[in-house]
């Protein structure tokens, strides 16, 4: 039998509020970067690949710690800077916005080639980071034998 829901958890709700107010921050600064008119937007572009290389090498990194250890501190860890920081730092929405606009103004190839170097970039970044992550863990856990 499953135990019921335990209510709200301010705690978490508050880490995740934090991280994410620090991830749109980051976000709103790399949308400074200059050249974001043309058809590759490199604050967006980069925002989306740190937040999933950031997201793979934390969950990795998390998922290969002894499970019993801090269970709490790492579930915080992991919603303050998974889901807050890099859900707010990553944007599917301007992605979108953005490929649209692109695909409007008749840049067709730059557009897909804007989309393609977004998903392999981020599909690319984490893959590595998620081996990183696991390879930082097992020596975590190598040391502590």
């Amino acid at each position: 039998m499953t135990k019921p829901p335990a209510g709200p958890d301010i705690a978490t709700a508050l880490v995740v509020m934090l991280g994410g107010t620090l991830g749109t921050g980051c976000r709103y600064a790399l949308s400074l970067l200059p050249g974001q008119s043309g058809p590759l937007h490199p604050g967006t572009l980069l925002a989306n690949l740190i937040a999933c290389a950031g997201y793979a090498l934390l969950t990795a990194f998390l998922a290969g710690l002894p499970k019993s250890a801090h269970a709490r501190r790492r579930q915080l860890t992991n919603k303050g800077l998974g889901m807050g920081l890099c859900g707010g730092l990553s944007t599917m929405s301007t992605l979108s916005l953005e490929l649209v606009q692109g695909l409007s103004g008749g840049q067709v190839w730059a557009t897909l080639a804007y989309l393609l170097v977004s998903f392999a970039g981020g599909l690319m970044a984490s893959w590595a980071m998620a081996a990183l992550g696991a390879r930082l863990a097992a020596r975590i856990q190598a040391g502590a034998r």
